[in-house]
């Protein structure tokens, strides 16, 4: 820094006000310094600065990458956010036995100030161990238990329930909702599954519709069969919500092969997912987006925001999927009573 002051003939603190933001300086001065910092090959030394403000300006994403799901605008945002302010984002891939452990001991062990969590549980022993070692973290994602805890996450009940509608608006009274079946796996007790499934079950009450739940694993020989195990399941289904994307591809391409036409006898749509899925289907899958961006950013401000001295309530974010049409939605078939056809209770397209 002396070296760069010299170059730029600015006092050290001047330098500092630069690197660090810290106090306003002239446009020229600026200049000047930043010149001189780029012709000496200046580069801040993390290590050291951690040591004297005793921040890592860390900040450890949580995330077990044994797990099959692709989350990338979740990260890639929240990395983004992170840099902008200060942060740098480590990536944790921890998913072993003693996870709530090696968790608490980041934040003791000074290797990051702060954790975001993913893929959380309703019961979540993450948290838990969290809460003890009273270490700054924010959720992508719900617990049962949010008394406190700052989070954020998709809206999976509103969402279910705007798809529903959706496709209820176009005449559609039999519904299948295709979920995972993560059973015996590390992931059993995963929260959104759980809240699509309730709120399903609540929208089919309410509306007078009659739904069925399909759960599928990830298992290849699952996922081609899926087709099947609705049309066992659910003969009389005209509408398909999935929240599943290997089974989402895999009815569009299987369902005509069993003589269903695909929107005419039934329609499909995901939910909780990327546009990207649309176009692996022919016709391409109408879909209810995750706002994985959004959220990625908001995760990680809400917590800077909580390493910075931020008070007050918890924040607690939710967003629902947004809408991308497709051509795998469209009015319910005409029904046959009595020998004379009878138009769907609504016809176009899903708002």
């Amino acid at each position: 820094m002396q070296q760069v002051a010299n170059r730029a003939q600015v006092s050290i603190s001047t330098v500092s006000f630069v690197v660090n933001n810290t106090k306003p300086v002239t446009p020229e001065t600026r200049e000047r310094v930043l010149q001189a910092i780029s012709e000496l090959g200046y580069r801040r030394n993390t290590i050291a600065r951690a040591l004297a403000s005793r921040k890592s300006r860390i900040l450890a994403l949580i995330y077990p990458m044994d797990d099959h799901r692709n989350h990338h605008s979740f990260i890639e945002a929240a990395a983004t956010a992170a840099a902008e302010n200060g942060y740098s984002l480590v990536l944790w891939p921890l998913h072993s036995d003693n996870v709530s452990t090696e968790i608490a001991s980041l934040i003791q062990a000074g290797f990051a100030d702060g954790v975001l969590l993913m893929e959380v549980q309703y019961e979540d022993e993450r948290v838990d161990r969290l809460r003890e070692a009273d270490a700054p973290f924010a959720l992508i994602g719900r617990t049962d238990d949010l008394e406190g805890i700052d989070y954020v996450d998709i809206d999976f009940e509103r969402s279910t329930e705007i798809a529903v509608e959706d496709l209820a608006r176009l005449g559609h009274r039999e519904f299948v909702l295709v979920l995972e079946d993560l059973s015996g796996t590390p992931l059993a007790g995963y929260a959104p599954p759980f809240r699509a499934e309730r709120s399903f079950r609540s929208a089919m009450a309410e509306n007078g519709l009659n739904g069925t739940v399909v759960r599928v694993p990830h298992q290849a020989r699952a996922v081609s069969s899926v087709a099947d195990a609705v049309l066992r399941e659910a003969p009389e289904a005209t509408a398909i919500v999935c929240m599943h994307d290997e089974a989402s591809i895999a009815l569009v391409s299987t369902l005509p092969h069993r003589g269903v036409r695909i929107p005419e006898d039934v329609s499909v749509t995901a939910i909780a997912t990327a546009t990207t899925l649309a176009d692996l289907t022919d016709p391409a899958l109408t879909t209810y987006v995750a706002p994985g961006h959004e959220l990625g950013r908001k995760a990680a401000e809400v917590l800077i925001a909580r390493l910075e001295g931020r008070d007050g309530p918890a924040a607690q974010v939710l967003v629902a999927c947004v809408p991308h049409d497709g051509g795998t939605v469209g009015p319910a078939p005409l029904t046959v009573s009595t020998g004379t056809e009878v138009a769907p209770a609504a016809e176009g397209k899903p708002v």
